[in-house]
This record gives C-alpha cells, structure tokens and sequence, in this order.
C-alpha cells in the first residue's frame, strides 16, 4: 500500500476511535430505581406483577385461572399486568377481584408497572443510542462509505376465525378435572382430559364444541380436531373431556383449544382458551 493511503486508512482509524472514546467518556449515567419517596438505592415498588404471583400463591392456583376470571385473552392481560395498555373499567375490576385487591389498589400497582415499563424503555433507547459508535467505528475502519438498509414489508396476519361472540355469553374455567399440567404419561399412550368450566353468560350453550387450535403433528399428542359440549345453561358447569394419544418419541407436549361452532367460528376469539400439557416420558 502506497504511504498516502497508509496514512489517510490511519487517520480514518483514529478519527473513529477518538469518536468512539468521547461517546463515552461523555455517557450520562444510568438512573436508580426509585421508591415513592425519591431515594437512591431503594427496591422497586410493587406492581401488578408481583400481585399476580401473590394472587396465584395465596389462592394456590395457576395464572391460566386469574386469566379466564379477568375475561381477556393471555395476551392482553399481560400487556394490562406489564403496564403497556390500560383497561376498561369492566376488565379493572374483573382484574381486581381475580387478583385479590381493591381498585385503588389496582390503579397505584398499575402506575408502578407502567413507570417500570417506561424506565425499561428507556433503558434499552440509552443502549441503542451508544451502539452508534460501534457502528461508526466499524465503517472507518473497513472503509465503507455506504450504509444499506432493507426494508421489509410485514404481512398482516389473517383472520382464523368469524367472530361470533354475544356481550350477553360468557364463560369461566373452573379447574382441571383430570391430568394435572406437567403430568407424566408413556410414550404411545391414550389419556383422556377433562377440564370442568361454567356458563357464566345469559346464552344456553348448545350444538358447540372445543376446537382444537394445535396443528397436527407425529411429535405432538394426537386428538380430534373437535369434540361437542353437552348443552349447559346458564349458571351451569360441565365436563368436557378429549382423548389423547401420546406420541412416539418422550418431550413435553401441548394442544391448546377454543369453544367453536360446527364451522369452526369461534365463541370466543379474544379470550384465553383450555389448554393441557404433559411430559412424554419413555416406557
């Protein structure tokens, strides 16, 4: 290499790296957790989270329980628990109950998740911001005068289901009445489980079934795609059972399932639904 354009790649080196030096040199610090009362060094306040753990300790029960109770789909009753969507007031207090809190109390939980969610936010832009440098630095030091970026077009999921769901049809999980989670069953094996829920709405349930949601697979336990819930009225519970036949190889093996009508349309979409799992154990 010539001495000139030794000398200029030297000098490209140095810029980046006195760049990437004073970036950090010129870091501001990471800020504390805080209490209430403002001072340095405290825990983090309570938040939904931790009253959901003591609402699943107190009550001994799994969160799949305090889920069904609130009445909203796995997904956005973490987002509500994590501080990330606030609820209507039906869902508030439906939450609060399940929880074992009142709604001043709920309210005081969900700020502290919330202000622990901003402050994770945060916390993750400062280390996007000094990731620059790094970046920088790797461009003068190969040379590269381009910087490329692809952009890619999200398709938007599709619809599964038509929603079908009546505001005056509920329904509320009561308790596995067989085949605990986390049950371990041979390889090979037929089992039948059956979960015991209630119709909590103002709508008799009648010609519906439990939809199977899992994909078929040689790896996961086998099953009807569907099986019919016996009519229930309401302010009834019933039993619904599905049979099951393990699969050849020992793992851990969940089917998840949703209330449907004899086209598949589900009841109700944006709730959680029954689910059971088990570990494959060989013989």
């Amino acid at each position: 290499m010539k001495p000139k354009l030794i000398a200029q790649s030297n000098k490209l080196m140095s810029l980046g790296l006195n760049f990437l030096s004073q970036s950090f040199i010129n870091r501001p610090k990471s800020p504390h957790w805080t209490r209430g009362n403002g001072k340095r060094g405290d825990e983090m306040s309570k938040n939904l989270r931790d009253a959901l753990k003591a609402a699943k300790k107190d009550r001994n029960v799994l969160s799949k329980l305090i889920i069904w109770e609130s009445g909203v789909s796995k997904t956005q009753f973490y987002r509500i628990i994590n501080g990330e969507e606030a609820p209507s007031p039906d869902t508030k207090n439906k939450m609060a109950k399940a929880l074992g809190i009142n709604l001043e109390q709920f309210d005081e939980l969900q700020n502290n998740s919330k202000q622990a969610e901003q402050n994770l936010g945060n916390s993750r832009k400062r280390k996007n911001k000094w990731l620059i440098p790094l970046s920088l630095l790797s461009v003068f030091l190969i040379g590269s005068t381009a910087l490329i970026v692809n952009n890619k077009t999200q398709s938007p999921t599709p619809n599964i289901s038509k929603n079908i769901a009546d505001p005056e049809d509920s329904t509320l999980f009561i308790k596995d009445v067989t085949i605990p989670d986390g049950t371990a069953i041979p390889i090979n094996t037929e089992f039948v489980k059956t979960w015991r829920v209630k119709n909590t709405g103002k709508v008799i349930w009648k010609d519906r079934y439990l939809k199977r949601m899992t994909p078929p697979s040689s790896l996961v336990c086998a099953s009807p795609n569907m099986v019919p819930i016996p009519e229930t009225s309401p302010g009834e519970t019933v039993d619904i059972s599905v049979t099951f036949k393990t699969p050849y190889l020992p793992g851990s093996c969940r089917t998840d399932w949703k209330t449907a009508d004899k086209d598949g349309n589900l009841y109700y979409p944006d709730m959680h639904g029954l689910f059971v799992i088990v570990t494959v154990v060989a013989d």
